[in-house]
């Protein structure tokens, strides 16, 4: 057998298309604002502990979850940053309110 037949189909060895990633121009990516705005919120939620702010963070991380397109969803694209725009937020709202959870006065409050 010659390495030619191995390679190609036996049925229709002209209709074989080579397979090529689509290319995406700088000007064509779709910046994910919320998502931007979501991190942007829950880091000062985390670093000031403003509670309003990791609020501000997970409502917008879920709308950045919910205007995910079809594309975004592509293997080869990062679609991880709604997630982690939504495990910041998330994150922000624990650690405000860990003394709530714990049991524990808050530290914030001065008697």
């Amino acid at each position: 057998m010659s390495k030619n037949s191995l390679t190609s189909d036996p049925k229709r060895p002209n209709n074989i298309v080579p397979y090529h990633l689509p290319r995406k121009d700088v000007d064509e990516v779709d910046l994910d604002f919320f998502g931007v705005v979501s991190l942007l919120f829950s880091t000062v939620g985390l670093i000031i502990k403003i509670k309003w702010a990791c609020w501000v963070a997970l409502a917008f991380s879920i709308i950045s979850i919910t205007n995910e397109k079809v594309t975004d969803l592509d293997a080869n694209s990062n679609k991880t940053s709604s997630f982690t725009s939504i495990l910041f937020a998330v994150s922000g709202l624990l650690i405000n309110y860990m003394y709530l959870i714990i049991g524990i006065p808050d530290p914030a409050k001065k008697d």
